[in-house]
């Protein structure tokens, strides 16, 4: 949620940040916590591929929930095996 809502807050946006909030709290999304395993599994994606630490625990904790997809416009995250990643700007 951290990521998602720092736009929205830099702007003032009330209802983009309610909207965000929404979403990401609804029955369909699982949060995760950021465990030990979580963290040294960044610490390698940081380590080896050099991905900044918030892609790192985003990458690290898909892989932990063992997510299907990762969906993003950030192609860094192209970078990391074992994950589907998803790049929305390819999609439009």
């Amino acid at each position: 949620m951290l990521e998602t809502l720092v736009q929205p807050v830099r702007q003032n946006n009330h209802i983009l940040i309610a909207a965000y909030e929404t979403l990401l709290t609804a029955t369909e999304v699982e949060l995760y916590p950021i465990t030990l395993d979580i963290l040294r599994e960044s610490a390698n994606l940081r380590a080896l591929i050099n991905l900044k630490t918030p892609d790192a625990i985003h990458a690290a904790t898909a892989k932990a929930a063992n997510c299907q997809y990762l969906l993003t416009n950030d192609a860094a995250f192209q970078r990391v095996q074992n994950l589907n990643i998803v790049i929305l700007s390819d999609l439009l």
